[in-house]
């Protein structure tokens, strides 16, 4: 079975529609049904907490039940969870050092994914372009190129 660290963006996809959104669907409906191996870590499930409870895009009054379809979808999504060790985070520096053009959270999922020996799936367009990270040996697809 292949396994596959889950970016955040596939995550918010399935819930904020966008032209990804079909194809990440798809990619999290085969986690759910053990065709691929998802994994996620407490950073994936607070960057989705955090991006709700600052949206301005989102009404005040939505937010409770936009927090609730994270954390359902969170759970159902099948996922096992991952926290990288204290050593794992000598490889967060190492990869920082090959693209600054990449915020600091989509590194931790990175160093998550080359720590497990595991390709990255994606919609976020500088981790995609990354050439950098590719060099150090990370594969980053996006999720209709899985299966």
């Amino acid at each position: 079975m292949h396994s596959f660290f889950i970016d955040t963006s596939v995550l918010i996809s399935t819930i904020k529609e966008d032209d990804a959104t079909h194809e990440c669907e798809r990619f999290i409906k085969r986690v759910k049904n053990g065709h691929f191996k998802g994994f996620i870590s407490p950073y994936v499930a607070g960057e989705m907490l955090h991006s709700i409870l600052n949206s301005e895009e989102i009404k005040p009054n939505q937010k409770n039940e936009y927090l609730y379809d994270v954390l359902d979808l969170i759970i159902s999504s099948d996922a096992d969870w991952y926290m990288p060790q204290n050593n794992d985070l000598c490889l967060f520096s190492q990869l920082r050092k090959v693209d600054n053009r990449v915020e600091d959270g989509d590194i931790l999922h990175a160093t998550c994914a080359k720590t497990l020996n595991i390709p990255l799936v994606t919609i976020d367009g500088k981790l995609l372009r990354s050439q950098g990270l590719k060099k150090m040996g990370l594969e980053i697809l996006r999720p209709g190129n899985t299966i």
